[in-house]
């Protein structure tokens, strides 16, 4: 049933930022398609000018101011997309927030450590905010295993050390959030 939840809220969240994605990439080929008449206007107006002057000039005059144009562009472009990224995952992390203070979280951290072969010796580790779900951990996991506190999670879920073979399982949403982010980064688009 988490999973469906957790499901779900990933394909809203997915859903949102395709749609946000749709809208940036249309104002992208819109605003390419304005910057790039204008340079052109600009760059065939000063060719004209300095046509009368000397044709040979010219021609790579106007190769230079167009190139230009054209790279001020896509730097515009990428500057844009880039504020829109950044709002996008600002807006993830807001939900993210929100989601760890409801009772789905509480069932979301029961349901990490189901398919785990948790002992005495392994150690959870939360962040600082999460330790208040340790003993409904403990209860629900029916052995006396250690929580401890890890300040480099900050967004929350868990990470799983097994003393007796030196692993680190990482379950943490900060992990997770940092392979969509590059994931986001080339595909543009969360899974």
């Amino acid at each position: 049933m988490t999973e469906t939840k957790l499901k779900g809220f990933i394909d809203a969240v997915n859903a949102d930022v395709n749609q946000q994605i749709e809208d940036l990439l249309s104002s992208v080929k819109d605003k390419r398609k304005t910057i790039l008449e204008t340079a052109e206007d600009e760059a065939l107006n000063a060719a004209y000018i300095k046509i009368k002057n000397a044709v040979e000039d010219d021609a790579s005059k106007s190769k230079i101011i167009i190139s230009k144009a054209e790279q001020e562009a896509r730097i515009k472009v990428l500057t844009h997309r880039e504020t829109l990224v950044k709002q996008i995952f600002s807006d993830v992390e807001k939900r993210i927030s929100e989601f760890t203070k409801t009772d789905e979280y509480k069932s979301y951290l029961v349901t990490l450590l189901k398919d785990e072969s948790i002992n005495s010796e392994t150690t959870i580790y939360m962040k600082p905010e999460d330790m208040k779900y340790s003993e409904m951990l403990k209860s629900d996991l029916r052995i006396d295993c250690l929580f401890s506190e890890d300040a480099g999670i900050k967004y929350g879920g868990l990470s799983v050390y097994y003393k007796s073979s030196s692993v680190l399982i990482n379950k943490t949403i900060d992990n997770m959030l940092d392979e969509q982010k590059k994931n986001f980064g080339s595909k543009f688009k969360l899974s």
